[in-house]
């Protein structure tokens, strides 16, 4: 009797564990698989990622001339462009970093809540990225027309934008 007690206890907490254990190196994997995934490893990709930097002037003169920025809105677009560049060069060096490659054979080799502690470091590093590129978006989103807000909202959203 105290066995079949015992595994109904314990039978859920295991199946708990197992079910996080699974779905964090699904979710790994998943990262590692992402386009965004800034590993050099994988066939060419990272690499080109860990390139991030190489085309920034491009990248800001063909957002600068879609959006049809003007004269009055040159600082804004100026704040926005300087954050724009910072982040990029910011994530490139850390894709390109030893200490990024020591960072992932340390995941593989962690424990658990070792490795749940790296990805959090990781994704707040993202994070912080994101509302740095928030705020700068912000002031240059205001003064933009319907018709330059509708363009960003086409060109600057999801993979291939921020």
């Amino acid at each position: 009797m105290r066995s079949i007690v015992t595994a109904r206890i314990w039978m859920p907490a295991v199946a708990a564990f197992l079910g996080v254990a699974g779905g964090f190196g699904a979710a790994v994997a998943q990262e590692e698989n992402m386009p965004g995934s800034m590993d050099p490893g994988r066939n060419g990709q990272g690499a080109m990622m860990c390139r991030m930097d190489e085309h920034i002037d491009g990248q800001l003169a063909y957002l600068e001339t879609e959006l049809k920025i003007t004269e009055a809105q040159t600082p804004q677009w100026k704040v926005f462009a300087n954050t724009f560049r910072a982040d990029k060069e910011k994530n490139a060096r850390l894709c390109k970093s030893t200490e990024n490659e020591q960072a992932r054979s340390k995941m593989v080799s962690a424990s658990l809540p070792e490795s749940l502690g790296m990805m959090a470091a990781r994704l707040t590093a993202r994070l912080e990225s994101l509302r740095a590129m928030e705020a700068a978006i912000q002031p240059l989103y205001s003064v933009l027309s319907k018709e330059q807000q509708k363009t960003a909202d086409e060109i600057m959203k999801g993979p291939s934008g921020f």
